[in-house]
């Protein structure tokens, strides 16, 4: 199933408004809560179709910050370019 990416998708597939913010990025997002409970926060656009939205951490620098998630897999490539351990080196 596609990310619903308009306000009316958002809330037929159960998210509702949280509260807005300020990132560091300096984007003003829009907190939103999930079906499951918890926030993400949004970016809205003005296209030629229409107001879509997409998830703020598809384009933040700054997201592995606010997301355990791409937290752990920078961790994961972090490790992974540290090379194999030789503990006899």
């Amino acid at each position: 199933m596609p990310f619903p990416n308009t306000r009316q998708a958002l809330e037929a597939n159960g998210y509702s408004p949280s509260s807005t913010k300020t990132c560091k990025c300096g984007a003003n997002i829009e907190l939103w809560n999930t079906p499951r409970g918890r926030l993400m926060p949004l970016d809205f656009k003005q296209t030629e179709h229409g107001e879509i939205c997409e998830p703020h951490f598809a384009n933040c620098p700054y997201a592995s910050e606010y997301s355990e998630r791409l937290r752990n897999k920078k961790e994961k490539e972090k490790a992974a370019d540290a090379g194999p351990m030789n503990p006899d080196a």
